[in-house]
């Protein structure tokens, strides 16, 4: 007999493994291959003491002088909240009641709410790791409504698709319009322009888009790392002094060169003293390294890396590395990273929201049980001035 207590037994024992494995080693190549951890997790904070500057006491001096002046290297305490991330999916009690009797009729249309749900979650977290935290999904230009329907033209649409729930939000986050709050993609119609049904209300031009409720409450990504002048960690990169905390970048504006990678791997190394090893870029620009190595008459060597994930190779400073693509990543960008400056944080890993007792839970004033799945985390970089972004490149 199918009841409530061997579904919340399958999902504990059957489940619960396979999505901790799509979300930690399938859902980014980058994601697969930072190191997650508890370690610097206090309570609901990560504290990480960021080191800085050059150590003193060193120098040369005569036969009777004065030894060097000691001091130690300058640490900053960065401390920040960790970030909230739920997936949740529904079945409905009439799907339970037609398989009350046979188990096994209900086992595929379990699996099928709980391989959807864990796969738009890989899909989210992989673009989060890249974001900047803010949850931008594109900006607006242009909106107009017809018989209702709110076409509304982007600078993107490459992080959209259809059934998305959006809020459509004043630049700074702030409400546009009540009836622009959740609302669903019903088409995406081109690479700037998609649909949703509403009201009169339309978005203005630079209105942003971004996942329903998650406006600043998204991962601290590449991008919230790799920049400079603004808040990260809860220290102020605008502030004098601080300018030690800011990425690096460099605008190519062309076709890439493997100069340009060789000049990311050098500068980093002569800042920080951070050693590149992972090359992270969009599909297009992959494609231009490619293109690149044909004309050199080279052969990009493949290399497998954990997740079962696969890159291309390039050997530059003291190593070689992998230069891989995903498609999450913006058009002309390469990220040149020392991975080891990387770490996942979080207070624990993927589990059901269960602390009644039951996973499987029912959805108030309506006809359906629910699960979710929560993780609270986020991602942290010991230097981001280790970190550098070539942009601007010529895409293939």
């Amino acid at each position: 007999m199918l009841t409530m207590a061997n579904i919340d037994e399958a999902l504990k024992l059957f489940y619960l493994d396979a999505f901790r494995y799509q979300l930690n080693d399938k859902a980014s190549i980058l994601l697969a291959q930072i190191e997650k951890t508890s370690e610097n997790v206090v309570g609901k904070k990560i504290v990480m003491a960021l080191r800085y500057g050059r150590v003193g006491g060193i120098g040369n001096r005569s036969d009777d002088g004065t030894l060097p002046t000691p001091n130690a290297r300058k640490t900053k305490q960065a401390e920040w909240d960790t970030k909230n991330i739920f997936a949740r999916f529904q079945i409905t009690e009439k799907a339970i009641a037609a398989s009350r009797s046979r188990e096994g009729a209900f086992a595929p249309l379990l699996q099928q709410e709980f391989e959807d749900c864990e796969k738009d979650t890989r899909l989210d977290l992989s673009r989060q790791v890249l974001g900047d935290g803010t949850g931008v999904l594109a900006t607006a230009s242009a909106a107009a409504h017809n018989n209702g329907v709110v076409t509304v033209t982007v600078d993107s649409t490459m992080y959209l698709a259809e059934g998305m729930l959006v809020d459509i939000r004043k630049s700074d986050g702030t409400q546009r319009h009540a009836d622009c709050d959740e609302v669903e993609i019903t088409a995406v119609l081109s690479d700037t322009q998609f649909t949703y049904a509403g009201t009169t209300n339309t978005p203005a031009d630079t209105d942003i888009v971004v996942v329903a409720g998650n406006f600043g409450k998204e991962l601290t990504g590449l991008d919230a790392v790799i920049a400079s002048g603004t808040t990260l960690y809860g220290i102020d990169r605008s502030t004098p002094g601080n300018q030690w905390l800011d990425g690096r970048l460099k605008n190519i504006g062309g076709e890439l060169r493997e100069t340009d990678i060789q000049y990311a791997i050098d500068e980093v190394e002569r800042t920080s003293g951070s050693e590149i090893n992972f090359l992270l870029c969009s599909y297009g620009v992959r494609r231009a390294y490619q293109s690149l190595q044909t004309a050199m008459k080279q052969f990009a060597n493949k290399m497998t890396l954990t997740g079962g994930w696969e890159a291309l190779s390039y050997t530059g400073g003291k190593q070689t590395m992998a230069l891989a693509a995903d498609k999450y990543v913006k058009p002309g960008r390469m990220y040149c990273l020392d991975l080891s400056d990387w770490k996942m944080y979080q207070m624990a890993d993927w589990d059901w929201m269960d602390r009644d007792g039951a996973i499987l839970t029912r959805v108030v004033n309506k006809p359906a049980w629910e699960a979710t799945l929560l993780k609270f985390c986020d991602l942290g970089c010991q230097r981001p001035k280790g970190q550098f972004l070539l942009y601007g490149i010529a895409e293939h």
